[in-house]
């Protein structure tokens, strides 16, 4: 959402709902008072654009992930709940179990990873679900042998799975599923499991930086260094620091009054934490009249 008076200036919501129940609309009361509504959001640090990049670099690695129409429901341990004013209407919540995976004998999934992808999702709050693996209501795998799992997402866990007794070829006989004795499921939560040799790591992303995205700045002539802006990026992986300092660029623009600008850099290798100082000399303001745009090129990440 590109920055706009509009978005604050409609910002306040006062229709309430009939079809939402105990919706919570404090923020949207007192929306058009909030100047954060006016900003540019298009933030690359954000979790919901870093999650949804990790999705589709998945979707390029695991062809299941991208073509697999094999889609199998291992088990769900669930149980029904009557929400307000939910009319007698039953909602499922708990734990579901699934695998995706090519159609044997009729798809040929292309690339280095074509096996199958163990999926876990729950809908409650974070929850720990803890079953007998030599019981009816283990949580039973989709693989056979003795594998260890890894997690496609954050926080990237193994597991180490047990032996069931349900049979692979629903027999009675073995081999056996394996089977997952325990896990926690953050609050709606959701897992990718893969063997560990199979694991592919993220893509290196920036994770924060400092002020922020159109962060706007206020400047005070009175105050000490009132001209400079210490500016600071935090990636997800080890970078190499002088790289990234070199793969900085800065396009910046003024109402043409005033002086210019000095640019130093300076680089933490051991958490390769990049910081920019940018000082803009006397005659020329940060607020309503400079503005700073810094960009990472493909080639250093």
């Amino acid at each position: 959402m590109t920055s706009n008076q509009a978005w604050k200036r409609r910002g306040c919501y006062t229709l309430g709902s009939e079809q939402y129940i105990n919706m919570p609309f404090e923020k949207a009361l007192l929306g058009c008072y909030d100047d954060w509504n006016a900003l540019d959001h298009f933030d690359p640090t954000a979790d919901s654009r870093r999650i949804f990049a990790r999705f589709f670099h998945l979707r390029t690695v695991y062809a299941a992930l991208q073509d697999g129409f094999y889609f199998v429901q291992r088990g769900n341990w669930t149980y029904f709940i009557e929400l307000p004013d939910s009319d007698g209407t039953a909602t499922e919540v708990g734990l579901w179990s699934v695998s995706r995976a090519g159609i044997p004998d009729v798809q040929s999934l292309k690339g280095d990873a074509v096996d199958q992808v163990w999926l876990l999702y729950s809908n409650e709050n974070s929850k720990a679900f803890s079953f007998d693996c030599k019981g009816d209501l283990g949580i039973s795998s989709p693989y056979q042998s003795d594998t260890q799992l890894r997690n496609l997402f954050a926080p990237y866990e193994t597991y180490n799975l047990e032996a069931s007794l349900s049979s692979y070829f629903n027999d009675g006989k073995a081999p056996f599923f394996r089977c997952l004795h325990h896990v926690t499921m953050g609050g709606y939560g959701f897992k990718a499991l893969i063997p560990v040799e199979q694991w592919t790591p993220p893509l290196p992303a920036l994770t924060k930086f400092v002020p922020g995205h159109d962060h706007r700045i206020l400047t005070n002539p009175a105050d000490v260094n009132a001209t400079t802006v210490d500016i600071s990026f935090e990636f997800n992986v080890k970078m190499d620091c002088d790289g990234i300092s070199k793969s900085l660029y800065l396009n910046v623009s003024s109402s043409g009054k005033g002086g210019g600008f000095l640019l130093s850099t300076a680089s933490s290798v051991g958490t390769c934490r990049t910081l920019i100082h940018l000082k803009f000399l006397e005659g020329q303001s940060l607020y309503g009249r400079g503005r700073q745009r810094c960009v990472i090129s493909q080639t250093a990440c």
